[in-house]
């Protein structure tokens, strides 16, 4: 078997991760309908979890974009900040 030359040998790089920072406190998510957790802070994340309206949830990061990493013990995964009350 022969590899390609030249840089069509190499797949494209994935796209870097957002930094996620520490973060802590409670959320409380909106009481208009439920909330999609994510699996990665974006959009387009797969949703792992829906949390019920008015859900009181506990902080574990930050990402940049209004994103949030939350859990209840333990991180489940992200939402947006616009999910949240004010």
């Amino acid at each position: 078997l022969r590899q390609p030359a030249g840089p069509e040998a190499a797949p494209p790089a994935p796209a870097p991760a957002p930094q996620a920072t520490a973060a802590s406190g409670t959320v409380t998510t909106t009481s208009a309908h439920p909330v999609n957790v994510r699996s990665s802070p974006a959009g387009g994340g797969a949703v792992v979890r829906v949390v019920p309206r008015a859900s009181l949830l506990r902080v574990f990061g930050e990402a940049p974009g209004g994103w949030l990493q939350v859990g209840e013990e333990q991180p489940i995964g992200w939402l947006h900040s616009s999910m949240l009350e004010r």
